[in-house]
């Protein structure tokens, strides 16, 4: 008798053979299970073995076929399910429409910082710094107090201004004493004007101050009527023959002298007030101008009005020279660069505040879709990231880019998000959707009626009542929701939207078994 054995490599090629039709049979029971497959559970037959669904049973067979076919095999299959097994699988249809189609693009973006709402915080005045109020990532609000600076620049321009304010209230006081004098005085002169006798004039300006205004005007006043007085008493006894003609001519010319000079006095009154009047107010306005001077300074250094309101050097001491460096407006300190008792200069940068509840996220078009740029512009996008699984964020086209960059054939887009939350931080990548703005008709069907095998795209079209045909069909373009069909598929064709798996489970089945 003669022993036949068989070489090694002979037995694992049978053992490998028949671990992938094992694990090919594995597979399939799981892909049919997890698409839901229920089979109907009749009862027991003659021989005591429940019967079991044909689809369970050519699954469970699968170690006994061969392969299946290459991906060229004939599309021309027709799956049959009876009513009780079409219920099981959940198979529902739709009949499939011509209707405008818009497709979605998705690109890859970044998150940036929105760059109308980033400040970089310097010093305007060379100084030690004396007090940091703020930290790195602190949330700080408008006109809050990040830091304060020593400065001598800022004491002097304080003081100037406190020195301005000082001449302007005294140049104000004079200018009010010198109308209320030359308004005294005018009223003197006007009464002067209209003969007042000189003892109603005393009465009536008594409390009134004029300066040295009354007595030079009394005087000359006086004066006129004491020759006044005279000449007319001379003339009274002239006509008894008691006094000379020569006598009575030198009264009048004394009279008329008097009166030339009080005429003179009066006029020179007049301009000397209203020429002391203009050079007061003129002392006002270069007070004026002085402290005008003074806050300008101060503002060109950056320092607010409302720190400058009252200055009193006794009261302030030292701290009249602190600089006060504040916040733009509210955000987050994303970089700070200051510690205490550092000398700090006008060019050094101390703080960055960003308002991140809004933020830019940029993204590149290639050049293919140029044209649709141009209709986003104030649109809106969708935003995903990994970062935050199932919630989407929308954004708001602002710049559709006017630029091909040379290097990677794209066109920069930018777009603002809203982000009260913070949940977009400036770095992270984002899926960014960009809707079709042209819709265009076509054959449409839902995403779940495509089916794919061996590199094609297929769906199940319902030619009878449990009858299911394969037709391969050429995809335009995919959304969420809708597929457009672009050949292989006409308007009207009911085509199965729900348990197309279960059919398609069948159509490998069949296949395994030709």
């Amino acid at each position: 008798m003669k022993s036949h054995s068989q070489h090694p490599s002979s037995h694992k090629s049978m053992f490998y053979g028949i671990g992938l039709t094992m694990a090919t049979s594995i597979g399939m029971v799981a892909i049919v299970m997890l698409a839901g497959w229920r089979p109907n559970v009749a009862s027991t037959n003659s021989r005591g073995a429940s019967p079991r669904s044909p689809l369970l049973t050519a699954v469970s067979q699968v170690s006994d076929r061969t392969p299946p076919p290459p991906a060229d095999a004939s599309t021309e299959i027709v799956i049959e399910l009876d009513a009780q097994q079409v219920e099981s699988a959940g198979i529902k249809t739709e009949v499939c429409r011509r209707q405008p189609f818009s497709q979605t693009i998705e690109v890859t973006g970044k998150v940036a910082l929105n760059e109308d709402r980033l400040a970089h915080i310097h010093s305007m005045v060379d100084g030690l710094v004396d007090r940091v109020a703020a930290g790195l990532g602190d949330h700080v609000q408008a006109d809050q107090l990040l830091a304060v600076i020593h400065s001598r620049e800022v004491g002097a321009a304080k003081l100037e201004l406190y020195q301005a304010r000082l001449e302007l209230e005294m140049a104000r006081v004079r200018f009010q004493l010198a109308e209320t004098i030359a308004s005294n005085t005018l009223q003197l002169v006007q009464a002067l004007k209209d003969g007042v006798a000189i003892e109603a004039i005393e009465e009536a300006f008594r409390n009134k101050h004029m300066g040295d205004y009354r007595a030079r005007l009394l005087g000359s006043y006086a004066e006129y009527l004491k020759s006044a007085a005279d000449l007319q008493r001379l003339q009274e006894i002239r006509t008894v023959g008691a006094v000379a003609e020569k006598t009575i001519l030198s009264a009048r010319t004394k009279r008329n002298a008097d009166l030339a000079v009080f005429q003179a006095t009066l006029e020179e009154v007049e301009h000397e007030l209203k020429s002391q009047k203009l050079e007061l107010s003129q002392a006002v306005q270069k007070a004026e101008s002085r402290v005008t001077v003074a806050l300008s300074n101060l503002s060109i250094l950056g320092v607010e009005p409302e720190a400058v309101d009252s200055i009193d050097p006794a009261e302030l001491g030292e701290s009249i020279s602190d600089y006060p460096v504040r916040a733009p407006f509210d955000g987050t300190i994303i970089m700070k660069d200051i510690v205490l008792r550092e000398q700090v200069t006008s060019n050094k940068l101390l703080f960055s505040v960003a308002d991140l509840s809004e933020v830019w996220v940029s993204a590149d078009i290639y050049e293919e879709h140029i044209p649709l740029l141009h209709q986003l512009d104030g649109r809106q996008i969708t935003l995903r990231t990994a970062a935050w699984p199932g919630k989407t964020f929308t954004a708001t086209v602002f710049y559709a880019g006017d630029l091909v960059d040379e290097a990677t054939r794209t066109v920069s887009m930018r777009a603002v998000a809203s982000n009260p939350e913070g949940l977009l931080k400036p770095g992270m990548y984002v899926s960014v959707e960009l809707p079709s703005v042209d819709s265009r008709a076509a054959v449409v069907v839902p995403v779940s009626a495509l089916q794919h095998h061996a590199g094609k795209d297929f769906v199940f079209v319902q030619v009878a009542d449990g009858k299911f045909q394969r037709q391969d069909v050429q995809v335009a373009g995919v959304n969420e929701t809708e597929v457009a069909i672009a050949r292989g598929l006409q308007e009207g064709q009911r085509v199965v939207v729900q348990g197309g798996f279960i059919l398609k489970t069948k159509m490998l089945e069949d296949l395994l078994e030709e």
